[in-house]
């Protein structure tokens, strides 16, 4: 059964007139005849009633217009559908982003990308950035922004900038005095940083091992917002990326360099090898890569 068909014994149906119904097909009677005919073989029975004077449709023909009409709305609706979404004027671009690319990175690309793309809707899933390289290897999403990952078999890493730390402190801390700290001094004092295995974490914990030291977690949790409140309420100190630098209040916390070993941390977005993106991965992938070109 094919939607050449089903128009076809639509046409019929209403007009109940052969030389009508071809004209209106643009298709000779013969041809017309041999669909109907066709399509009646297929179903195993008759659906019009022909003699030299009228055409009539069977019960069978009366109950297959329903499903006709139905099948050919969904056809309308899928092929309207569909090239709306390749032409960018409706869909729902999903990215799994790590939560400090959700609050520093993210609102300000979607922005641009939403003024040329006004009618594409977006859903974000802040995952953690190890998750994300296994969310995008199990195909759950097509596209991850994030860290470099350390192996990135079946995975391509495009690169947008690189990113470096801050050491930030409560306002009133000792350290709040400095121009710069070094990671010893920082060490030094009550820690605050993310839950393993973030990327963060896994940085305090190299540092403390390379200076002989021991950390001194004193609270870990899982959002770089949340952990910028904690020691803003003075619980101790932490290290946090350059861009959420924005996000930080001034006037309860301190943003200072760190004047040894600077850390840089390639950041980008992650998509699967030889994956076919959709249309709006794909148009997202160039505006992104674009923005910081």
């Amino acid at each position: 059964m094919t939607l050449k068909q089903l128009k076809a014994f639509l046409i019929l149906a209403r007009s109940l007139n052969y030389a009508h119904a071809s004209d209106e097909l643009c298709i000779s009677q013969s041809a017309l005849s041999i669909t109907i005919k066709t399509l009646e073989e297929e179903l195993g029975g008759k659906l019009f009633k022909r003699n030299t004077r009228r055409v009539e449709i069977t019960p069978e023909g009366e109950s297959l217009i329903p499903y006709a009409k139905k099948l050919l709305a969904n056809w309308d609706d899928m092929e309207k559908d569909l090239k709306q979404r390749f032409k960018l004027q409706r869909g729902t671009l999903n990215i799994a982003s790590m939560p400090f690319a959700t609050h520093s990175v993210l609102p300000e690309i979607l922005h641009e990308f939403s003024t040329q793309y006004p009618n594409i809707h977006f859903s974000i899933h802040d995952v953690p950035n190890e998750k994300i390289i296994e969310k995008i290897q199990e195909g759950v999403f097509e596209i991850g922004i994030c860290f470099k990952p350390d192996n990135i078999n079946q995975l391509n890493f495009q690169c947008l900038f690189q990113e470096t730390f801050f050491a930030l402190v409560p306002k009133h801390h000792p350290l709040a005095e400095h121009a710069q700290v070094t990671w010893k001094q920082l060490l030094s004092y009550p820690f605050i940083t993310l839950q393993s295995p973030s990327i963060i974490r896994q940085i305090v914990e190299t540092k403390a091992m390379e200076h002989g030291m021991t950390l001194d977690l004193k609270l870990e949790c899982h959002q770089i917002s949340s952990l910028a409140h904690f020691v803003a309420s003075g619980l101790g100190v932490s290290v946090i990326p350059n861009r959420f630098e924005k996000m930080i209040q001034s006037d309860q916390n301190i943003v200072l360099q760190i004047s040894d070993a600077e850390i840089t941390l390639d950041f980008g977005i992650l998509y699967k090898k030889d994956l076919q993106l959709s249309n709006i991965s794909a148009q997202f992938l160039d505006m992104i890569t674009s923005y910081y070109r």
